[in-house]
């Protein structure tokens, strides 16, 4: 019998994702934005209110004035930064949950998320502009499935990782044995529950673009690229071998070349860096 309906029935358990920060996602995808409803959106929510103040005030932002509204953040900042910073601080209150589970773990997948959020929006820059938010998002709640499995279903979660290591298969292959389905599969229902826009959640499901409908849309290819750059960082490999092991197709669908990636990655190393300061992502670790 699975066990994906009562994993999919204890999410009630889960702190809920802020009213504020899905307000955001659905905003994401807007062409045009009225200032003043984004900033109605968020008065109403002391603690993402006190992170955009906090955050735009950071050195990350370099603003030659001090900001006390947030309608003055909004104006220095832009919609596309705020959005984000509503969307991380929604993401925050999951990853960091003191709910039951491998705390480790989810302080590992904060750091994985909080790493292909900046890819994903590094990406979006460079290869679809439009989806500069978008992206930044989808890198940021990939791996929603995972953080499911750590707070619902951790016996399962070592399961996984012990079938996987007995028969020498990935994760994700483990994952369909144990579960059925896979955590991008998983995460996508958990996107459907929270009533995430369509765009994300297939980007969530997809990631792994192991399904023909992965390659409908450039979002779940930006996700998928944030992920496997991300993962690709730091390692002791050719910029021939990274480009060899990524899918052709979405090197093909971008025009990228090995000596693009080569560039990505500088350019992300700095990024990063300076994103370890500004989310607290080495806090308490």
């Amino acid at each position: 019998m699975s066990i994906v309906p009562q994993i999919l029935r204890s999410l009630k358990n889960l702190p809920p994702f802020p009213p504020v920060a899905q307000r955001a996602l659905l905003l994401l995808n807007e062409p045009e934005l009225n200032m003043q409803e984004l900033v109605d959106v968020v008065k109403f929510d002391p603690a993402v209110t006190a992170n955009i103040l906090r955050i735009s005030n950071s050195a990350y932002f370099g603003l030659n004035q001090e900001i006390h509204s947030l309608h003055q953040a909004l104006l220095l900042l832009g919609t596309q930064e705020l959005l984000k910073i509503m969307v991380i601080s929604g993401a925050t209150r999951l990853f960091t949950s003191g709910a039951p589970g491998d705390d480790g773990e989810r302080r590992s997948l904060w750091r994985h998320a909080v790493s292909c959020a900046l890819m994903g929006d590094l990406l979006a820059r460079e290869l679809s502009p439009a989806d500069q938010a978008t992206g930044f998002t989808a890198g940021l709640l990939h791996d929603l499935g995972k953080v499911v499995l750590s707070l619902c279903a951790p016996q399962e979660s070592l399961k996984i990782k012990g079938v996987a290591a007995e028969q020498g298969i990935s994760l994700l292959e483990a994952e369909k044995i144990v579960l059925g389905i896979d955590h991008g599969e998983l995460g996508g229902e958990m996107a459907r529950m929270w009533r995430f826009p369509d765009r994300l959640r297939l980007a969530i499901t997809y990631h792994h673009l192991n399904k023909p409908e992965a390659f409908a849309d450039d979002l779940v290819l930006l996700a998928y690229l944030a992920d496997f750059l991300v993962l690709s960082f730091g390692k002791e490999q050719g910029l021939e071998t990274v480009a060899d092991t990524c899918n052709p197709e979405v090197l093909r669908h971008f025009h990228l070349h090995p000596q693009d990636l080569e560039n990505i990655l500088s350019r992300f190393g700095s990024a990063c860096n300076e994103a370890q300061v500004f989310f607290g992502l080495l806090a308490g670790t």
